[in-house]
């Protein structure tokens, strides 16, 4: 495991692509917390009552869903992408091809593709953990050791989340085998195609309506909520709006998705000619 993982960071350490793509997201997680400091919005009446200030965004335990949800895009747009080019790189310089007939056997050149992912999603969860508490311990006045992790699972709940959009990316860049084509369809799909379908299951009157929660890209959206979302549960909007997926529930089919994406990927590289 450990020769796959140190081949892989071999071939990309002094990648210019992936390296400016780690350090936007090493940068801009703790740079968007920063940039909340001083928000809270004005002239927005009722709602902008229950919209939480400063003070919330940046301690315990809040700092945990406020955080996750904004490393939860940039996981999606930065870590996402270097997924598709640690493969798509490969087939466009022909190492890939020439790696397996040099005697890499299949199994084991996608082997550390998978194993690539899993240590990017676990650095990743790592840093969003270390920034959350040096966070919390700065701006929570008092708190205790409990209190630093009541966090319902979220630093699991992120690993989870990375895990996840890094299979879909892997999976695409496995059967596309083009970056920009596969890039392209895995932006479409999450911010276009599939909310699009949610939108159609909710409100065209589909039988299937009770289930557009629980559509993939949805699920792993719903492992770091965006903690507003909370807010019509509140708020005096009419009947309650079934916005999010429980923690349990998301968990669930975020955890089946990564299996199928994985799994597709998979057998789609064993059988297909290079």
């Amino acid at each position: 495991m450990f020769n796959l993982l140190s081949l892989e960071w071999k071939k990309f350490r002094k990648n210019s692509v992936v390296s400016l793509l780690a350090l936007f997201y090493f940068l801009f997680l703790p740079a968007v917390m920063i940039l909340l400091k001083d928000f809270k919005p004005e002239g927005a009446g009722a709602i902008g009552n229950f919209i939480p200030g400063p003070d919330t965004y940046y301690t315990f335990p809040q700092v945990w869903n406020y955080l996750g949800y904004a490393g939860n895009w940039m996981v999606f747009f930065f870590l996402g992408v270097v997924a598709i080019y640690l493969v798509t790189a490969e087939v466009n310089y022909k190492t890939q091809r020439q790696t397996i007939i040099n005697g890499m056997p299949r199994q084991t050149y996608l082997s550390s593709k998978f194993l690539a992912i899993f240590s990017i999603s676990l650095i990743s969860t790592i840093y969003y953990a270390f920034v959350a508490i040096c966070i919390g311990i700065t701006f929570t006045e008092d708190y205790s050791f409990s209190d630093i992790f009541d966090n319902d699972y979220a630093i699991f709940r992120y690993l989870l989340m990375s895990i996840a959009y890094l299979s879909f990316a892997t999976l695409l860049a496995v059967l596309l085998r083009k970056a920009g084509l596969a890039i392209f369809i895995y932006m479409s799909f999450a911010l276009i195609i599939e909310p699009l379908i949610k939108v159609g299951m909710k409100f065209k009157d589909w039988i299937l309506n009770e289930y557009a929660n629980y559509l993939p890209l949805n699920a792993i959206e719903d492992l770091m909520p965006n903690p507003l979302y909370a807010i019509p549960d509140e708020l005096p909007v009419g009947d309650k709006i079934d916005l999010l997926l429980s923690y349990p529930q998301a968990g669930l089919i975020a955890g089946l998705s990564t299996i199928v994406f994985l799994s597709w990927a998979w057998f789609s590289f064993m059988k297909r000619d290079l």
